[in-house]
């Protein structure tokens, strides 16, 4: 499955016993995708899928699912236990996922061999397609390009989405896999760049606040208006991203929703909430952004 264009990887709304706010999560996926996005990830680091319960995950990837409205759902999936990743996985399937994205098992010192023998024998298992997660920073542990290529050639593993942040090696991924492997970009501040250079996606926190702006970024740079593009990033994007610098980044997300008038409840623990200069050092930066041409008439509203 080709699966292109500009991607939420979604919040989790949540109560305030820590549970899975199903009926905002419905509204919040039919917000999404009205705003124009082009697929759905449910479970993903910003859903706050590693402090969820295996039913809650569940939860979550069916009602997305039931409200996608014909979307590609990409479910994200991850641990260190194949038994326990492929039980997921199954999970996932019944909810009526279209593909798993597993992160790279995480906690154990392992090996690039390592990291292969674990996804083949995941890959063998499952019944939906999957795609690779390489987040080195949260996982301790990145995808070599060489480990890439031989995974590829398992025909149940389709893509990846890398959120390294090394820009050398996501050039290498378009450049030495087939055209039919998807490659997703999910470090923002790359979005257009890796577009530029033939990405099929973008993979964007943001699109959680603004989906309509990151799907027209998407949709602009498709198009081939390329200037489109490249202001509604630096002039919405570039200056949330910074403003978010050094804080973690779904409670700055979650706040941000909240100020343009989108409750999802607070974040789980460990994550910690945000202190007043943080708070207000986003609420001047989203003041700013607003002003702009590209914030639409139904988020200013939303705000008010």
């Amino acid at each position: 499955m080709q699966i292109r264009g500009a991607i939420p990887p979604m919040l989790t709304p949540t109560t305030s016993e820590m549970d899975v706010d199903t009926n905002t999560l419905r509204d919040f996926t039919a917000f999404l995708v009205e705003g124009g996005v082009h697929a759905l990830f449910p479970m993903g680091t910003t859903g706050e899928f590693a402090s969820l319960t295996h039913q809650q995950r569940k939860t979550v990837i069916q009602a997305v699912v039931e409200e996608s409205r014909g979307l590609p759902v990409l479910a994200g999936c991850g641990g260190t236990s194949v038994r326990a990743v492929s039980e997921q996985l199954d999970s996932i399937t019944d909810a009526g996922a279209d593909v798993a994205v597993v992160v790279t098992p995480y906690y154990f010192q392992t090996t690039q061999e390592g990291v292969q023998r674990f996804y083949e024998q995941v890959a063998l298992e499952a019944s939906i397609p999957i795609y690779l997660y390489n987040i080195p920073q949260l996982t301790g542990f990145a995808l070599e390009r060489a480990t890439v290529e031989r995974l590829v050639e398992h025909p149940n593993i389709i893509g990846i989405k890398d959120s390294s942040g090394d820009f050398p090696f996501f050039m290498d991924l378009l450049d030495t896999t087939a055209s039919s492997f998807t490659v997703l970009q999910g470090i923002p501040t790359f979005a257009i760049n890796s577009l530029d250079r033939g990405a099929d996606g973008i993979i964007a926190g943001l699109a959680n606040i603004f989906p309509k702006l990151v799907s027209e970024i998407y949709n602009a740079h498709d198009s081939g208006d390329y200037l489109g593009a490249q202001k509604r990033q630096s002039k919405v994007l570039f200056p949330i991203i910074g403003s978010m610098h050094s804080m973690p980044t779904v409670p700055a997300l979650k706040y941000l929703s909240a100020e343009v008038g989108r409750d999802l409840g607070g974040t789980l623990p460990p994550l910690p909430n945000l202190n007043s200069e943080q708070c207000d050092r986003l609420d001047t930066c989203l003041q700013t952004v607003m002003d702009t041409e590209f914030i639409g008439e139904e988020e200013m509203n939303r705000r008010m």
